[in-house]
């Protein structure tokens, strides 16, 4: 009769434990989903401050071929203007 009763205790106690398991892997999917959104959201977010870094630096090389540009020719004015 005891070892009847260690035997359910064996099962009932590896039932917990599967169960354990199952929840700890479900959480560990969930997580595992969650940052695989959030990687996803960062990459869209680099991309699009990627894409305006690039536009504010053609802006600045822009800007600075204007004002250099503006330099050469004041330099070519006569004194008198």
């Amino acid at each position: 009769m005891v070892a009847s009763k260690n035997c359910w205790d064996v099962n009932r106690m590896s039932e917990e434990r599967f169960q354990e398991l199952e929840e700890k892997l479900a959480f560990f999917e969930m997580t595992n989903a969650e940052l695989g959104d959030e990687i996803f959201r960062q990459k869209k977010e680099i991309d699009t401050l990627t894409k305006a870094h690039r536009k504010l630096l053609q802006r600045l090389e822009s800007l600075q071929d204007t004002v250099d540009q503006s330099d050469q020719e004041e330099g070519e004015r006569p004194p008198h203007y």
